[in-house]
């Protein structure tokens, strides 16, 4: 599953969303004591998701996600009234802009870059994934803490002297705990990654995300929790209005650096809520999709909408061993010449835009004549049960080689199918039909590829 989670980055929407839950989970712990052991503020993990995603996506991944650490640690140290340490963070208070950019957001993003190269780098190594893994991410703590706090030195010598220790810092009860915690944390990461279910899940999240029943619950899905969040911040808006009521019927005065940290401390607070209403959006919206996949749509293939094979193989066992309703019958099979080559070359993106016409085109020419299917990857089959001609298949082909050779793929590469056509006029048994197909299909492959060929009277 991490091999196929690598390759997102060819698929970038779904890459995007996955990405966009790591983010949104480190705006939930930047904003809320979540993102911190007890005592509050003696230990974060809020390096955890950065490493997480390093590990699961890379190094572009990893950078990014502490990039919003790092965002998120100067927004925090930007509040008036912060301790003077805290303020080294901002850019703003510290007097130094230069060493708060890089203590709070450049060493995040370097933190998170370096974890994804040592991730990539250990990939190969032939050691237990957990014990690998783990190994990693207490090396990524202390990687974190020496890339934040050792520069300190050097910007802010007067702050680093009494407050910056590594070796108090490596050596603390709470990092102690924060080694079991990462342990157990990314230990889960692990297995979620690995576990074949979870694939299976993935798989049919992913080819869903260009279906239109996708598209259509995911804007339901974001109405949803616009409509949470909006109302969220009536309440909001209600309670900061309550607030000052009360503050002023009671003769209390606030200076106005008071009332600007407790107006920031609002929009913080409805920062985490948005990166809630997202995590749990597109939690909503994969079950949903999921849920309707397996009711509504069992019988379907998800990216193309296609039938699926073991619908297409019953319906094909019915109709060769049924010649009185269907007396005069054609199956054939379709499959992409040289696929593997398109999804390298230009990508999986691309591959799956040639999947997805590739069925919109058999759907087209062949679906008013019978059943259109996807039997897995680049291969198609249909079954032409209404009664038509040699003349009239090889008409229904030919204007579908051309649809397909129409598809867009950036150059002048032609997408083509080899074709393989068995004609039916006799009861059989599928099994047979489809290995005569599948022999006209390897002829043609073998002859040069881009075309078809006939089986007549099985």
């Amino acid at each position: 599953m991490r091999q196929k989670m690598e390759k997102m980055k060819d698929k970038p929407l779904f890459y995007i969303e996955k990405i966009s839950l790591f983010a949104a989970l480190e705006f939930v712990l930047a904003f809320s004591g979540a993102g911190y052991l007890i005592p509050y503020g003696s230990a974060t993990i809020m390096y955890i998701p950065v490493i997480a995603a390093a590990y699961l996506y890379g190094k572009g991944a990893g950078a990014l996600i502490g990039a919003v650490f790092g965002i998120t640690s100067i927004w925090k140290a930007s509040m008036a009234g912060v301790s003077d340490f805290d303020a080294l963070f901002s850019p703003f208070f510290s007097g130094n802009v230069l060493g708060s950019l890089y203590t709070a957001l450049g060493s995040r993003i370097l933190f998170g870059f370096t974890a994804g190269l040592i991730f990539s780098a250990a990939k190969n190594i032939k050691v237990n994934e957990y014990i690998k893994v783990i190994t990693i991410s207490v090396i990524s703590q202390v990687l974190h803490a020496c890339l934040v706090l050792m520069p300190m030195h050097f910007f802010f010598p007067e702050y680093a002297a009494d407050n910056v220790s590594i070796k108090n810092t490596l050596i603390s009860v709470n990092e102690l705990i924060q080694v079991i915690l990462i342990s157990l944390v990314m230990a889960a990461v692990v297995y979620v990654s690995r576990n074949k279910r979870i694939a299976e899940i993935e798989k049919i999240l992913d080819e869903g995300r260009q279906s239109y029943y996708t598209k259509r619950l995911k804007i339901e899905g974001a109405f949803f929790v616009s409509f949470l969040f909006f109302i969220i911040l009536a309440l909001m808006y209600h309670l900061h209005d309550m607030t000052l009521i009360v503050i002023d019927a009671n003769n209390i005065t606030l200076p106005n650096q008071a009332r600007i940290m407790f107006i920031n401390l609002q929009v913080q607070f409805l920062a985490g809520v948005a990166a809630i209403s997202h995590i749990i959006g597109i939690f909503i919206t994969s079950y949903r999709v999921y849920s309707v996949y397996h009711i509504n749509n069992a019988d379907k293939d998800l990216m193309t909408g296609l039938y699926s094979k073991s619908t297409a193989v019953d319906y094909g066992a019915t109709v060769t061993a049924n010649k009185k309703n269907f007396p005069d019958t054609y199956f054939i099979i379709f499959d992409i010449d040289n696929f593997k080559s398109i999804n390298d070359t230009y990508g999986h993106l691309m591959g799956d835009k040639v999947i997805i016409n590739t069925a919109r085109f058999l759907e087209k020419h062949f679906g008013s004549s019978g059943l259109a299917a996807r039997f897995g990857g680049d291969e198609f089959a249909v079954f032409v049960t209404r009664s038509l001609s040699r003349k009239d298949i090889e008409e229904k082909i030919k204007l579908f080689m051309s649809d397909t050779a129409s598809i867009n793929l950036g150059d002048n590469h032609e997408v083509t199918c080899s074709i393989g056509i068995v004609h039916i006029d006799k009861e059989r048994k599928f099994d047979e039909v489809y290995k005569k197909a599948d022999e006209m299909l390897y002829l043609v492959k073998t002859s040069g590829r881009n075309g078809y060929k006939f089986y007549e009277k099985m």
